[in-house]
């Protein structure tokens, strides 16, 4: 009795799995089906043209709200898609804009430069012509960072007609003399070099003096009175005697003028007329001079 009982509740189980097995063998069949007619609906409402009777209007309804919730989920999907192309345009925009700066930059650096040495070349020019003077034209190619013996050297020298004692200037006024010369290339020493000293007159008064460098961007004018009328402002020309300069070349301008109580003569600090901190192309008169010792 107990086999028998036993038996059927295994048969019953058995019963069951087979039940149970074949629902889940029919569950991915119908959904298929449901997904396969879904989908040819959605291709006849895609490509047909041809109208279908109320079965197909009510495919339709139901077809439209699928579509429309797939447009609806896809939507922000594309938006960030178009966001980061247009993000990677404008990186690359940015770029191209960045790189057309600095060349354009570059391109503004050179014409400036370009006008810059212009304007100077113009005036050589002109110091040239006015003068009438023979000259040499010669360029720096190095300096001399001693703040007691300032000067350079040009790529000009004995072969060029360049010698000692010949005095150096450029459009603005005088740079300097010639103390050494090779073939090839010469030493000048610089105006403002504390070894230097210069016959100089003060343009208006014609009041003779000795303009000495200090080193710096600037001059020292000595041996003037102080009963010379002297202002802010006269202009220091060249004297001419000795035959180092020729005269009436410019030195400088006045630019203070103190009136000690002690001692005869007056100091006065003179700005030159040359920036000597651009210096670039030089005029060498070719004037044999005494040979110049600093």
């Amino acid at each position: 009795m107990f086999r028998l009982t036993r038996r059927s509740a295994q048969m019953q189980k058995n019963n069951r799995n087979k039940k149970k097995d074949g629902a889940d063998g029919f569950r991915p069949v119908l959904f298929g089906g449901i997904a396969l007619t879904v989908l040819l609906l959605f291709f006849a409402v895609i490509f047909s043209s041809q109208e279908f009777g109320p079965f197909y209007k009510l495919l339709l309804d139901v077809a439209g709200p699928i579509q429309k919730g797939t447009n609806y989920l896809a939507a922000p999907f594309h938006s960030v898609r178009e966001k980061y192309l247009d993000l990677l345009t404008v990186r690359e925009e940015k770029q191209r804009l960045l790189e057309e700066l600095q060349k354009c930059r570059a391109a503004a650096y050179a014409n400036r430069g370009a006008a810059a040495l212009n304007a100077r070349l113009r005036k050589l020019l002109e110091f040239k012509e006015s003068s009438g003077l023979p000259t040499v034209t010669a360029r720096i190619v190095g300096k001399d960072p001693s703040p007691w013996f300032r000067s350079v050297i040009i790529d000009r020298g004995l072969s060029d007609g360049v010698d000692k004692g010949m005095p150096v200037v450029t459009g603005e006024g005088i740079v300097g003399q010639v103390y050494a010369a090779s073939s090839g290339y010469a030493k000048v020493l610089l105006a403002i070099s504390p070894s230097s000293a210069i016959d100089v007159l003060l343009q208006d008064s014609r009041v003779r003096g000795i303009l000495k460098g200090t080193g710096g961007n600037s001059y020292r004018l000595e041996y003037i009175l102080k009963t010379v009328e002297v202002a802010k402002g006269d202009h220091v020309v060249t004297a001419g005697y000795g035959g180092m300069f020729p005269p009436g070349l410019p030195v400088g301008i006045v630019s203070e003028v103190i009136r000690n109580r002690r001692g005869m003569f007056l100091e006065i600090e003179v700005v030159p007329a040359v920036d000597f901190s651009t210096l670039e192309n030089l005029l060498v008169i070719e004037q044999k001079k005494k040979e110049f010792r600093p």
